[in-house]
């Protein structure tokens, strides 16, 4: 209320001063004797009566809109408050006048009232036409909050929806190869394998939101080709390179996984020889850009358990990023390099 009155009075001065100045300009220009300041002070006492008047006004067209249908009923309202307004405000207005002495002063408050009905009346209907300017401004401010907001949830919801499709397919992936290690008789790498799946598990039943840190991304990666290392055994190394600044970017979870499932698969599975994954992280002006490189032969995503790691991640992308993002598989011979390009953001897109 008191920040709405401050800015009464001071809408309500600019438009004294600039009333008033109308007067000695014209005087200037017609070679005339400056008028007294004591006009001037008229005018902006008589404009003040007008901001101790607005936030009622302005309540009054919150409270009684001309809208379609109320038009007659809440017009009547206000042209009993333009009436009100207009006998309110005259006599404090004319005994400020009257002992100022100013030039051209009404002789009676009669007179005054009759005088001044013209402009009181405009200036009610102005303060009308900006109290429904600034509702349908508001309303118009909240609609586009609303749906933002919808828009927002409804992101939310497709991105769960995808990353609930992750979930099993990962976990059928991992337990897929714990059993390859019972059915080798590895008891010890299957037990430190089962230990590194909790790990994992924990990890996925944290609610952190949609989106997490690369931090965390790349901690669980490192946790799952612990996993896989305990499979592959010396066939598999692995090394995760990322600057400390760029790991406060916030990615989708799950986002490096499949990539790292996809290189384990076509780049290290298929042959007998030690392979490497490399997994890295850069930032590039205003796009953070993520990187999985297998030392394989190369091949891309035949198979339909990582076609559907990889379509998920895409479809995720684009939910996320719309076209402000790459998903690029490409092979050289010497493996298959998978890079993903999104927007570098250090704060959630998502509500978390």
């Amino acid at each position: 209320m008191l920040q709405q009155l401050g800015i009464a009075f001071g809408a309500w001065t600019i438009v004294a001063a600039v009333a008033y100045a109308r007067i000695p300009l014209q005087a200037l220009a017609q070679g005339r004797t400056l008028p007294p300041m004591r006009g001037a002070f008229e005018h902006l006492v008589s404009c003040w009566i007008w901001a101790l008047f607005t936030p009622a006004i302005l309540w009054l067209v919150r409270r009684y809109p001309l809208d379609r249908g109320t038009w007659a009923k809440n017009g009547a309202v206000h042209l009993a408050a333009a009436a009100a307004t207009v006998l309110i405000g005259a006599p404090p207005s004319y005994a400020i006048t009257a002992l100022l002495d100013v030039p051209g002063h009404a002789p009676d408050l009669t007179t005054q009232i009759f005088a001044e009905s013209f402009i009181d009346v405009f200036s009610y209907a102005a303060l009308v036409v900006l109290g429904h300017a600034l509702a349908y401004y508001r309303e118009s401010a909240e609609q586009r909050l609303r749906a933002s907001q919808l828009e927002t949830r409804l992101l939310s919801a497709r991105m769960e929806a995808l990353e609930a499709r992750m979930h099993p397919h990962f976990l059928f992936n991992a337990l897929n190869t714990i059993s390859s290690l019972v059915r080798t008789g590895d008891a010890k790498a299957a037990t430190r394998a089962v230990a590194r799946l909790g790990d994992l598990l924990r990890s996925l039943l944290l609610d952190d939101g949609q989106e997490i840190p690369l931090s965390q991304e790349l901690e669980f990666v490192g946790r799952y080709l612990e996993l896989e290392q305990a499979r592959f055994g010396d066939r598999l190394s692995a090394r995760i390179e990322a600057d400390p600044a760029v790991t406060v970017a916030f990615v989708p979870r799950l986002v490096l996984q499949p990539l790292v499932e996809n290189a384990l698969r076509h780049g290290i599975e298929p042959s007998s020889d030690p392979g490497r994954i490399e997994v890295r992280a850069s930032r590039s002006g205003d796009m953070l850009e993520l990187e999985v490189r297998d030392s394989g032969a190369g091949g891309g995503s035949s198979q339909p358990s990582t076609r559907t790691g990889l379509a998920n991640t895409r479809a995720r992308l684009e939910q996320l990023y719309g076209d402000r993002h790459e998903l690029i598989l490409s092979s050289d011979g010497k493996g298959t390099v998978a890079r993903v390009v999104i927007p570098f953001h250090s704060r959630p897109r998502l509500p978390q």
